[in-house]
């Protein structure tokens, strides 16, 4: 593909105005050192170092679109507590929009906090409430997002349930709804315990144990390579089938990503992942990229090609990562000269 082509595409990031619509969250990570266990238990004692944060869960959505260049909404729900200011300080910092932003008194910020020993994860602790908004609460959270579409400010609408009680399949229903009404394309990274599957979504972003879920499918690991896995294939055909959506985009870790579209061959983008790290967040920025992509006139392979590429890159960072537009256009680039580099073979069985 293209290199040239694709760095077209990231130049019209600006251009785009996304919404996104779920559960924030705050990240937090105590970063350590351990060089002994405890004598009370056979567990690490973790010298600490630093401490910091990051928006986490749709709030990292919102920041992997601003980091890319594009135009964010946020809409949600936060705790009137320390840690609902700090991620709004964050992410008024990024230059989000936060005026679909909902503050609850009844209600705490979500918060992972992540213990970080060298560059491994030692333990995760969540502070979060599961239960389903109060009833006034979502209906405000809807009709802000119906608002900000039918006003046309919105090109685009992407929907992160992390099952945090903020999306329900009515707020889902109602909002493609009110979407189409204005032509705008709605995308949904699903939780497997909600089949949020309204028909009208231009796009949906599980992994593979997420879409083996959703499509009520035994789990297989897989076999390589993915397009010759029948599981996999079958279990993508069928949450197509079921969701009734345009696309459906599945990340399979290391293998890279799988694209499955109505009435189309199913695609496999191997990943351009150099190393790996931590893949905490990587489908949040896998949904920023594809959506601005599309959204800059990218074909899905286009889109999909760009989306594997800056996830590559924060799959190699430790915690919640971003990556820049500059970063991306590095690597691409960097590829596309590789690839001139690297001599074809022109099927005779020998090397030009």
């Amino acid at each position: 593909m293209s290199s040239e082509l694709l760095l077209d595409v990231l130049s019209r990031f600006r251009d785009c105005r996304v919404a996104v619509v779920g559960d924030l969250m705050l990240d937090r990570y105590i970063w350590g050192r351990a060089s002994r266990l405890s004598q009370e238990a056979p567990v690490p004692v973790i010298h600490v170092r630093r401490e910091s944060n990051a928006p986490g869960g749709a709030a990292n959505v919102v920041r992997n679109i601003l980091s890319l260049g594009g135009e964010a909404s946020a809409f949600g729900v936060l705790g009137d507590d320390a840690h609902g200011r700090t991620l709004c300080e964050s992410l008024l910092e990024t230059g989000a929009d936060l005026s679909g932003v909902l503050f609850d008194p009844d209600r705490p910020t979500t918060v992972k906090t992540r213990v970080i020993a060298g560059n491994q994860q030692v333990v995760r602790i969540d502070r979060e409430e599961l239960e389903p908004l109060a009833e006034k609460t979502a209906a405000k959270v809807v009709e802000n997002v119906c608002k900000a579409v039918a006003s046309g400010r919105i090109d685009a609408v992407i929907l992160e349930d992390y099952a945090k009680g903020v999306l329900s399949i009515d707020a889902v229903a109602t909002i493609v709804n009110c979407c189409a009404e204005k032509s705008v394309p709605v995308a949904l990274d699903p939780h497997p315990s909600h089949a949020f599957n309204t028909p009208g979504l231009h796009l949906i972003t599980p992994n593979r144990a997420e879409a083996f879920a959703l499509a009520g499918q035994y789990y297989h690991s897989g076999s390589l390579p993915p397009l010759e896995d029948e599981t996999l294939l079958e279990t993508g055909r069928r949450l197509l089938d079921l969701w009734q959506c345009d696309q459906l985009l599945m990340t399979l870790g290391g293998d890279g990503m799988a694209l499955f579209r109505q009435n189309a061959p199913p695609v496999h983008i191997p990943t351009q992942a150099r190393e790996v790290f931590d893949v905490s967040g990587a489908g949040d920025t896998v949904m920023a990229a594809f959506v601005l992509a599309s959204l800059a006139d990218a074909s899905p392979e286009q889109a999909a090609a760009i989306a594997n590429y800056a996830a590559g890159i924060v799959v190699a960072e430790v915690g919640t990562a971003t990556v820049s537009a500059r970063e991306l256009a590095e690597m691409i680039a960097n590829d596309g000269k590789r690839a001139l580099r690297c001599p074809v073979p022109d099927g005779s069985g020998e090397t030009p």
